[in-house]
């Protein structure tokens, strides 16, 4: 079952200015790492090294970045300047041979990929999208017919599920991309002709978007990341 690696690596960051003035977003540091640091390593213990990195956004300091850091690795950047997230898949399909893992380049988590992958090739569809639960920034309340409060939860996990990328996508259906002008109809034509799977995910997850949530990435990321190598480690 080969695969290779699709790293989304392309936005401006706006909403995280400052931090974005001179960098992309990829490059924004979470405690003593970069965000795309933190996803390679994450993706380190899975021996995985062929990466391709889609870029746009100051694309030469992520060039810059790899080839000081990461230069063991087998890492392809594909350049697309600025547009939209579908076209920068597109450009990356003639470098693609295999199968596909596309994550977003703003997106830490603990997502098993070897369960990922098992889980696909288990599954009917010839896609798969992991999916985490939602979970609530507010207190919910239940009011009855009467207009008494029946029940209160301090931001609770809902039960419905965001998408977090970690797409398993089979290489037969990076040929219909060409159909699409958005990666969001792309994506609703796959559920359309029942061929998307979902994963469920329910570890660690953090999206850097924003300061508040680059706050939270870095209270958090030590959390996520320790908690998955010591099960691995226990895990043999």
């Amino acid at each position: 079952m080969n695969f290779q690696l699709l790293i989304l690596c392309g936005g401006k960051g706006e909403r995280l200015k400052p931090l974005t003035d001179n960098i992309p977003k990829p490059l924004v540091k979470i405690k003593d790492n970069t965000i795309l640091g933190h996803i390679i390593n994450h993706l380190s213990f899975y021996n995985i090294k062929d990466i391709i990195v889609a870029t746009g956004y100051k694309s030469e300091k992520i060039k810059e970045y790899i080839k000081n850091n990461h230069s063991d690795l087998n890492l392809k950047i594909v350049d697309s300047g600025d547009v939209d997230i579908i076209q920068r898949i597109k450009d990356s399909v003639p470098y693609i041979k295999d199968d596909i893992i596309l994550l977003y380049g703003d997106t830490l988590s603990d997502v098993n990929i070897d369960d990922l992958v098992r889980f696909h090739h288990k599954q009917p569809g010839k896609a798969t999208i992991t999916v985490w639960p939602l979970h609530s920034e507010f207190g919910v309340l239940e009011v009855d017919d009467s207009g008494m409060i029946s029940s209160y939860q301090e931001k609770p996990v809902l039960d419905k599920w965001i998408n977090i990328g970690y797409f398993y996508l089979e290489h037969e259906v990076l040929q219909w991309l060409d159909n699409f002008f958005s990666f969001e109809k792309y994506i609703e034509h796959l559920i359309e002709i029942k061929e998307l799977n979902g994963y469920k995910h329910i570890g660690g997850h953090i999206t850097v978007n924003n300061l508040k949530e680059h706050k939270n990435a870095e209270e958090n990321i030590e959390k996520i990341y320790n908690k998955w190598k010591i099960a691995r480690c226990h895990n043999g």
